[in-house]
């Protein structure tokens, strides 16, 4: 299949002919960013591009949108024989990122801080509307109403939408056309990737610098007459068995009051991602587009990852994508993760051979490695 022609789309004139470019998209970072970079011969030429640092720009792949967004630098610079021209900027979520909520904007907008009986859409909207940018729900998404969603002056827009998304056990991610848009981990499906045929490089990771041998979560539930101080002292555990340093302790304190079993349900679900985790795969492939097809790989699909050289055979999620432009062409960086890695709760259902990377379970609340 041709190269994809990329382009940079500013006050309704399209920019193409770049030599280097890099767009990453990422469920951990709510906006999508680019950097692109043209060298010219100078010939003669004097007239500059009108691009400015906070111009509305589109990134395009195609002519399929993957940025929409704004200027954030541009770097120019000469020599006795060429201009090289270099901008990068992310998408309009990244004001939720970057800006304070303040009293005053709040107040403009028409909005609260404090929230009751609201489900997680309802609040991401009043949020995002602070800084108009619009919000979607992943089709048949069912969100249930929290009894209290807060956003405090000062913090960001991110901090609290993540706070809430996070407790609702659903991500915040963008759309690539200037929105966010509500999900779950896993909502698509990629094509394969298989040593031999589509990876041109592949690499494995583990960091276990944030997996720890046991979790204990501690919380209080409202006292009564009968039951006070140690009484409403409650402590669930989880253990992790992946970990071999018994010394390798955590102590949960969660943001909200909870019972036994909800504290339980806390911890298995600390111990469970932190684990998936810990796994990052990167693989680079030829192109941007999905083998046979138009379509651009995809954020948040799962796709059967297969490259027995360095131990890889299963289901695995797409965390990360980065097309660029380089020596070599046009190419994808996909970075991957365990399935389970954005899991909103713990599976309790011992997986098969045939998708390894899913967590196996000894007892409740006991993980251990797949053989």
């Amino acid at each position: 299949m041709a190269d994809l022609v990329p382009e940079l789309v500013v006050n309704g004139r399209r920019y193409s002919g770049w030599k280097s470019m890099r767009v990453t998209q990422s469920i951990e970072s709510l906006a999508g960013s680019f950097a692109l970079e043209v060298s010219d011969r100078w010939a003669g030429q004097s007239e500059l591009w009108p691009i400015k640092e906070e111009d509305a720009c589109r990134v395009e792949l195609g002519g399929q949108p993957v940025i929409d967004g704004w200027i954030d630098d541009r770097d120019l610079s000469l020599t006795a024989t060429s201009l090289s021209l270099a901008y990068s900027g992310r998408d309009r979520a990244a004001a939720l990122v970057d800006c304070s909520m303040t009293v005053e904007g709040a107040s403009v907008k028409g909005h609260k801080w404090t929230y009751r009986n609201i489900d997680v859409e309802q609040f991401t909207r009043e949020i995002a509307d602070q800084f108009d940018i619009p919000v979607t729900v992943q089709p048949g998404l069912v969100l249930k109403k929290d009894p209290l969603l807060v956003a405090h002056p000062g913090e960001s827009g991110f901090e609290a939408i993540k706070r809430a998304t996070g407790s609702a056990g659903v991500l915040v991610v963008s759309d690539g056309k200037g929105g966010i848009v509500i999900t779950r981990g896993g909502t698509g499906r990629a094509s394969a990737l298989i040593q031999g045929f589509n990876v041109r490089a592949a690499a494995i990771k583990y960091d276990g610098k944030d997996r720890y041998r046991r979790y204990l979560v501690s919380s209080q539930i409202p006292g009564t007459d009968d039951a006070f101080g140690d009484a409403t002292r409650v402590l669930a555990e989880a253990q992790d068995l992946g970990v071999k340093r018994l010394d390798r302790i955590l102590v949960i304190r969660p943001e909200k009051s909870m019972n036994a079993a909800d504290a339980k349900r806390r911890g298995d679900w600390e111990a469970r991602i932190r684990a998936a985790r810990a796994t990052t795969v990167s693989v680079s492939v030829q192109g941007w587009t999905q083998p046979n097809s138009t379509d651009l790989w995809p954020l948040n699909a799962l796709t059967w990852v297969q490259v027995p050289r360095i131990g890889i055979d299963g289901d695995m999620l797409i965390s990360q994508v980065e097309f660029t432009i380089g020596a070599e062409g046009q190419a994808t960086q996909l970075r991957l993760v365990r399935p389970d890695a954005f899991e909103p709760q713990p599976q309790s259902a011992v997986v098969s051979a045939s998708t390894p990377w899913l967590i196996s379970t000894d007892a409740p609340g006991r993980f251990k490695e797949p053989r």
